[in-house]
């Protein structure tokens, strides 16, 4: 393309030909050779040479170059309305050229926008011609010529027309008149309206961590199925238990989790019933209301089961105890105490069997030398039932895990998983015969294998957590999975970013819908991720200062999404564990923050259109953004005694509206939180 200034010579050449050319006027008031917007889009093409002098015909039939009637845009498609949506502000404007000499002609692009209608409404510049346009190169008549819009021109999500105008290059003629009008508008195939940002929205309490009784999902690094790669508890895990008496009775004890549908409940039975309800040792835990299932936080246990205990005499079947217990367990992050409630809320003992006791609790931790038993209190209220009767009674326990020691005033540093079975020592009387005390156990580990076999309740403690630059001692219910949440109100930039990758892209990292969890990568390792996926500059060179926010937004960062400080990250290579290695951030998913107007949009960098068979994610946003949304991770980090490897969910605490137009990513994000 040719982009030809006025020049004085060109200018004595215009008024010596008498083209009419007014005197103009900057449009910033200056004169000059600044831009000079064209105020009528329907003067004469020669009132705006910029293609060459305009030359006088030589005969009233000397021929004139004409525009086809069929400009275009691109890349893109014509939309049911007869407009292009085009790709990239980058915009390729097209439009076929004739001249009944056969001679080579050029075309002037002249760019507007456009009102509600598609009518042009002012000029804009698209180049740094003194009239704003831009001149293609000579091409044969009948060819088709075109130019490229540079960066910075055009913006997003405005509506533009452009028309053109022909220049012969040997008659010097111009066209009488422009071509019809074409309309356009850059629609980015990545387009995030964000919310603007709430400085007072307050931070999420990163220590509130619901129950659940959704383990962590199978270990990336898993090579094979083993025990770990199933971490429900399936009925008859915790075994059978049987005892024989002189007399032959049998009995045999069984527990396995409580599914809502293996105990019938009998709310409210019995004269003790009420009186003897169990009060809760942990928050979130209604022992009168039990839950199905393993229920945990990082640090607490509500978990439900179901125990029996059958009785035959000499192969005879006699009867079948049922008990419905609910288990607390209370960990301590700052420390190796346990402390756990146990809850005889509801038994069902048959009429063929007149009474039924229970003997204290029996409590095993392993290992043994590291873990041990403190206490175990009786029963609160009469461990004893008859038929008819269902009321409760409750026990408490405590134990403490510490490490090995490796001197008389040091300790080694370790983690440890543990494996606790509590057993309910059952007792039925059957009239004349003797019985023998039989168990009923549950348990968090299966087969014995603590390292493999844990249940979703599974305690692990450690004393290696550096927190304020001390080794601390800890335990955790290690199979739950904690959630980092954005405060997306105030820093929707970054929130968005990690929206849009964990929603497009397949391996959605931190989303818990999808059971991906990010993965702890600790500090000493992250440096060569960020080196990789966002080197020195690259915020600078591809993003856009309108998107900082206020004074104390200094400057443009990359925002790497999995995060530097995760196995999750593209830069973390696969031999050191990563799960999502690339050689550069270039094979990631590559967006901007811009601001248009009074909002900032999330776009991809142009040429940077994304496949979303990517891994990655890179966008340059505000630095106040990048910072301040992980400025509460340490203290998450800490709180959570996230070790190597420990799984984490990431809550953006976005919600979108988004359109349904496959081709573009075109959303409006809302704060959750706002």
């Amino acid at each position: 393309m040719r982009v030809l200034r006025r020049t004085a010579v060109g200018v004595a050449a215009l008024l010596f030909l008498g083209s009419g050319v007014a005197t103009a006027t900057a449009a910033d008031g200056s004169g000059g050779g600044g831009f000079v917007r064209n105020p009528n889009p329907n003067a004469a093409p020669s009132a705006r040479p910029a293609a060459g002098p305009a030359m006088k015909p030589m005969t009233a039939a000397a021929s004139r170059p004409v525009s086809g009637k069929n400009p275009s845009a691109g890349p893109g498609t014509k939309d049911t309305s007869g407009a292009w949506q085009v790709s990239t502000p980058k915009v390729k404007l097209s439009n076929t050229v004739t001249n009944s000499d056969g001679s080579t002609a050029d075309l002037t692009f002249e760019v507007w926008t456009a009102d509600s209608a598609g009518k042009a409404k002012t000029q804009v510049a698209i180049s740094d011609d003194q009239y704003g346009v831009l001149v293609s190169g000579f091409v044969k008549s009948g060819s088709t010529a075109s130019v490229t819009v540079g960066a910075g021109y055009l913006k997003p999500n405005v509506d533009y027309v452009f028309h053109t105008s022909a220049y012969a290059k040997d008659s010097g003629l111009y066209e009488t008149s422009w071509s019809p009008w074409a309309r356009f508008r850059v629609t980015m195939p990545v387009d995030l309206t964000l919310p603007n940002p709430n400085a007072s929205a307050a931070n999420p309490d990163q220590t509130a961590q619901p129950y659940t009784d959704t383990p962590a999902p199978p270990s990336p690094w898993q090579t094979a199925a083993g025990p770990s790669g199933d971490r429900s508890v399936a009925p008859g895990a915790f075994g059978t238990h049987c005892t024989t008496s002189s007399d032959g009775v049998k009995v045999c004890g069984t527990a396995e989790p409580y599914d809502g549908h293996n105990f019938t409940l009998h709310r409210g039975a019995g004269p003790q019933a009420k009186a003897a309800a169990p009060s809760s040792l942990v928050s979130g835990c209604d022992p009168a209301n039990p839950r199905a299932g393993l229920w945990t936080t990082r640090f607490e246990e509500c978990s439900s089961f179901t125990m029996e205990w059958e009785a035959t005499l000499n192969d005879a079947p006699v009867g079948t105890v049922k008990a419905l217990v609910v288990n607390e367990r209370q960990l301590d992050p700052k420390s190796g105490n346990i402390t756990e409630r146990i809850n005889v809320t509801d038994v069902d003992v048959p009429a063929t069997i007149p009474a039924f006791t229970l003997d204290p609790p029996k409590i095993d931790c392993e290992p043994s030398g590291n873990c041990g038993v403190q206490d175990v209190s009786g029963w609160t209220g009469a461990a004893a039932w008859v038929p008819g009767d269902h009321h409760s009674v409750s026990a408490d326990a405590s134990y403490i895990w510490g490490p090995d020691l490796t001197g008389p005033n040091s300790t080694k540093p370790q983690v440890m998983k543990l494996g606790v079975a509590v057993a309910l020592q059952g007792n039925p009387k059957i009239p004349g015969q003797t019985v023998q005390t039989t168990p009923a156990y549950f348990m968090d580990v299966a087969g014995g294998d603590l390292e493999n076999g844990g249940a979703p309740d599974q305690i692990r403690c450690d004393n290696t957590k550096i927190i304020s630059k001390v080794p601390t001692t800890g335990c955790v219910f290690h199979n739950y999975v904690p959630t980092y949440t954005f405060n997306a109100a105030k820093y929707p930039q970054a929130s968005s970013h990690a929206w849009l990758i964990q929603h497009k892209l397949a391996n959605h990292p931190g989303s818990k819908a999808d059971s991906k969890p990010l993965y702890f990568l600790p500090d000493g390792d992250i440096s060569g991720n960020r080196t990789v996926i966002c080197p020195t500059g690259w915020a600078a060179a591809n993003g856009d200062t309108s998107a900082l926010n206020g004074a104390t937004d200094k400057e443009l960062n990359c925002d790497e999404f999995a995060f530097n400080a995760t196995y999750n990250s593209g830069g973390m290579p696969s031999l050191a564990g990563g799960l999502n290695p690339v050689s550069s951030g270039d094979a990631c998913v590559q967006t901007l923050a811009s601001k248009q107007g009074t909002t900032v949009h999330l776009f991809n960098i142009d040429g940077s259109t994304p496949t979303w068979k990517e891994v990655c994610g890179r966008s340059a946003i505000s630095g106040n953004d990048n910072s301040g949304s992980m400025a509460g991770f340490g203290a998450f980090n800490a709180n959570q005694r996230l070790l190597d490897r420990d799984p984490y969910w990431l809550d953006t605490n976005m919600s979108a509206a988004c359109s349904a137009d496959s081709a573009t990513v075109k959303c409006t994000m809302t704060a959750n939180n706002q």
